[in-house]
């Protein structure tokens, strides 16, 4: 089964409109994230961590570039930054302790 082209929307001429432009999106805080959660997974499980190694400190330094960013991106990310700040905290205090 085919899914159905949409058919572009057309103003009073007939001509095509464009389509809406996506928002900003923030790579460095989804990055941050990811690192976090990552590096969370490790430190809680030691067979990992012999192959991530220490992802808690790019974690913490992509959560500060991602709230910069969130910043000039009027907002986009923000959460997404200060998790990865969490993330990459608390996964920092685990590799610490352990």
């Amino acid at each position: 089964m085919t899914t159905p082209t949409p058919t572009p929307t057309r103003d009073e001429r007939g001509a095509a409109q464009p389509r809406p432009a996506l928002p900003p999106l923030n790579g460095l805080a989804t990055l941050a994230l990811a690192y976090g959660i990552i590096a969370i997974t490790a430190g809680i499980l030691p067979a990992v961590r012999q192959f991530t190694g220490s992802l808690a400190v790019p974690a913490i330094a992509l959560a500060a570039t991602g709230l910069a960013n969130a910043r000039r991106l009027n907002g986009v990310g923000t959460k997404q930054a200060a998790l990865g700040l969490a993330t990459g905290l608390t996964a920092l205090a685990i590799n610490l302790a352990t």
